[in-house]
This record gives structure tokens, C-alpha cells and sequence, in this order.
């Protein structure tokens, strides 16, 4: 393997593991984000924002994902969002 800067690395890997590789780029981004969360500066917190923010932060650096991955990722996070709104909303909807 020839000498590789960090993001030459980066795309060598991304194109021969893309899946793995994506999968541990968002839980390292999302445990870089709760971290984030969790620091006390001035006495304020960012909380779940840190994730946001980590993200941020590592897409300006180039790291992305392919598209397959992130179309995934998103039609999840929608399915979640919609499982956990039911799970909270139906009782009281079926109740009145």
C-alpha cells in the first residue's frame, strides 16, 4: 500500500469496505457528538446538539457517506421517529 495522507486513507478504505466503513463513521460520529454534549462550557451545555455539531465537523473535514447508506439511514430515523410519536400519541387517541 503506497504512503497515504489521512483522507487519501480515508477514500482508499471508503472504497474497498463502503459499508463497514460508513457504518463506524456514525458511531463515531455519534459518540464524538454525545462527548460534545456532555462538556460544561460557561455552565452551558449542548446536549443532543452535539451530534449536530460533530457532524458538522466531520462532513467539513469529507468525510460522507454513500448515498445507498445515507438514503438508509434517513428512511430509518423517519420510520423511528414515526414508531416512537404512535407508541406516545395512541393510547390517548384510542382513549377520547
Amino acid at each position: 500500500m503506497p504512503q497515504l495522507h489521512t483522507m487519501e486513507f480515508w477514500k482508499y478504505w471508503h472504497d474497498q469496505f463502503s459499508v463497514a466503513l460508513d457504518l463506524f463513521l456514525i458511531s463515531v460520529t455519534s459518540l464524538a457528538g454525545i462527548g460534545l454534549g456532555r462538556l460544561s462550557v460557561g455552565g452551558i451545555r449542548l446536549g443532543v446538539a452535539g451530534v449536530l455539531f460533530s457532524g458538522l465537523i466531520f462532513s467539513h473535514f469529507g468525510f460522507v457517506l454513500n448515498p445507498e447508506v445515507a438514503h438508509f439511514v434517513k428512511e430509518f430515523g423517519l420510520v423511528l421517529f414515526v414508531f416512537a410519536l404512535g407508541l406516545q400519541m395512541g393510547p390517548g387517541f384510542f382513549a377520547s
